[in-house]
């Protein structure tokens, strides 16, 4: 039995979103992997040093218009990074007062076929939902999860 070897595509690591806040820059890099996968790290930068995060399945699934990660470091701001599908053309934090960040998504990175886009969000003001507009559908809103008890309304 013959087993072909077929070369699969790689592409090294690139700069596709980045932030500052507070003393801290982080920099999110995604690149294809041996296997042909997106992996998309994110480096976080400040007084204490440098972490480096692996981002968990990066990729919207089937019919989605974005997945999304957020760095938690009780010390340190939170960082949304956003992997949106191509047709997405704006996108925002909307937090727990009701206040929107909004999210500067880069172009649409030829390689992965997707846009990505960071924020540094303030302590005192938890995300409550995160808000992307599709040039072809629509406007949506996706809640994010919230411990129970917390019923502060998304204005």
């Amino acid at each position: 039995m013959a087993v072909l070897d077929v070369p699969r595509r790689t592409t090294p690591p690139q700069v596709v979103a980045a932030a500052r806040c507070a003393g801290l820059s982080w920099a999110a890099r995604a690149g294809l992997d041996g296997a042909g996968l997106l992996t998309t790290t994110v480096t976080r930068t400040g007084p204490d040093g440098t972490v480096t995060f692996r981002v968990p399945d990066p990729v919207p699934r089937r019919g989605q218009l974005v997945s999304m990660w957020m760095d938690r470091n009780p010390r340190t701001p939170a960082l949304l990074l956003l992997h949106t599908a191509p047709d997405v053309v704006h996108a925002s934090a909307v937090l727990a007062s009701g206040r929107r960040r909004y999210v500067r998504l880069s172009p649409v990175i030829e390689d992965f076929w997707l846009r990505f886009g960071a924020v540094p969000l303030p302590d005192e003001d938890p995300p409550a939902a995160v808000e992307v507009r599709s040039k072809f559908r629509g406007v949506r809103l996706i809640e994010l999860w919230r411990p129970p008890g917390r019923s502060d309304p998304i204005r």
